[in-house]
């Protein structure tokens, strides 16, 4: 789970030109009465989704990126962030009773009044430099609960993704052309469903990604997603049926929820068989009799490859005439292409291996197709492998 929080700094009466302005400061003076008494804390919740999911249980991970004023070295009082990574439970920073943060859905929202001691004496302590004061507003977003995540597009749009898939099970993204079909269920704010795929006796579709078939809200959250995935989108009016509405069912002005799951990309349809199978994949393709050097996490190293991607084109060191990629070392920051990363161990000096580069373990720049890259080790160490050995200066990048 990881939780956004916000911390509000209240201090006291007194101050010169160097610190912050209450404005800056954030300073909150609020009637506390509607607050829920957790432990020492208090707490409220200022927004919550209509559908709970989740909610954070006992065991769950949690990311804490918290937003505090804090004090740097050398005095100054600025907004700082720091990232906190535990667990929720007994004996973790986040405890299941007294923090006020358990039992919260994906994407709630909560204040938390944080009094001077337990800043003190927890607070402190895994927040760098954070100022000490009475009370401590601290606002907290949960957007991820596990595998689950929140999502808050700029066009007001709200994507709970519920079922991800996993990046080495993904071997295509959604983009614009592609031939989709969804299964779905609609439901007004008061929770009432005006339509679903299971009534209709099947899924909506097929239509065109980025044609204006369907309603903004649809096309926004359908951009990037693998086959099978499942969210559930809460789309304003302004991204659905605007003013008008649709009939009898959906009136004008009104925000929507759909509970979504991507069935079909192109030819591609979802079911078991594809869950399972793993995109994710290497093979041998060449391994010399004598296997001299293996390539190992903190080697330097050096590759020549090449890349087809679905439409056949072609990119890589060896069609582009270009030198080997290198040096690199897989303890840093290696080939930047983590499926790569993870074939290249264990590989001789001279072996050549096939790769099935899934979208979101290729190139940082982004693809939404698998790649096939052949990869050749051609020096391991100094030593260079006798038919590729390298010419002319490094390759720094993919």
């Amino acid at each position: 789970m990881t939780l956004f929080c916000l911390l509000v700094i209240c201090k006291g009466e007194g101050k010169n030109d160097d610190e912050l302005s209450d404005d800056e400061e954030g300073i909150v003076e609020e009637d506390l009465s509607d607050y829920i008494k957790e432990g020492d804390i208090l707490y409220k919740t200022l927004w919550k989704p209509k559908d709970c999911a989740g909610p954070t249980e006992d065991g769950d991970d949690v990311t804490m990126v918290m937003e505090y004023y804090g004090q740097k070295e050398d005095g100054t009082e600025v907004e700082m962030e720091h990232a906190l990574t535990t667990k929720i439970g007994k004996g973790q920073t986040i405890r299941t009773t007294g923090d006020g943060l358990f039992g919260m859905c994906l994407g709630e929202q909560r204040r938390l009044v944080i009094p001077q001691a337990i800043m003190r004496n927890k607070y402190k302590q895994i927040l760098p430099g954070i100022l000490d004061s009475v009370n401590t507003y601290l606002e907290v977003h949960v957007s991820r609960i596990n595998d689950m995540s929140w999502h808050q597009f700029q066009s007001g749009l709200h994507m709970a993704m519920l079922e991800p898939i996993e990046s080495e099970f993904c071997s295509r993204t959604v983009v614009d052309g592609d031939t989709l079909s969804v299964e779905y269920e609609g439901t007004l704010e008061n929770g009432k469903v005006f339509d679903s795929s299971a009534d209709r006796g099947q899924p909506f579709g097929p239509f065109v990604q980025g044609r204006g078939q369907i309603i903004e809200g649809y096309t926004e959250t359908l951009t990037g997603r693998c086959l099978g995935e499942r969210w559930r989108m809460t789309v304003p009016p302004h991204l659905a049926y605007g003013d008008s509405g649709v009939g009898e069912d959906i009136p004008g002005g009104a925000t929507l929820t759909f509970d979504v799951r991507l069935v079909q990309i192109n030819d591609d349809i979802w079911s078991e068989d594809v869950r399972n199978k793993k995109v994710l994949k290497w093979e041998e393709l060449y391994k010399p009799e004598v296997c001299e050097e293996i390539a190992g996490h903190t080697d330097e190293l050096y590759m020549h490859y090449d890349a087809t991607r679905e439409d056949g084109s072609k990119f890589g060191s060896l069609v582009d005439n270009n030198p080997p990629y290198g040096p690199f070392s897989l303890s840093e920051k290696a080939t930047f292409v983590p499926a790569l990363d993870y074939a290249i161990p264990g590989m001789c000096l001279g072996e050549r291996r096939m790769v099935s580069v899934p979208p979101r373990l290729g190139w940082a720049g982004g693809h939404h197709d698998t790649i096939m890259v052949e990869i050749m080790l051609v020096k391991i160490n100094g030593i260079e492998a006798e038919q590729f050995a390298p010419e002319g200066p490094p390759k720094v990048e993919l």
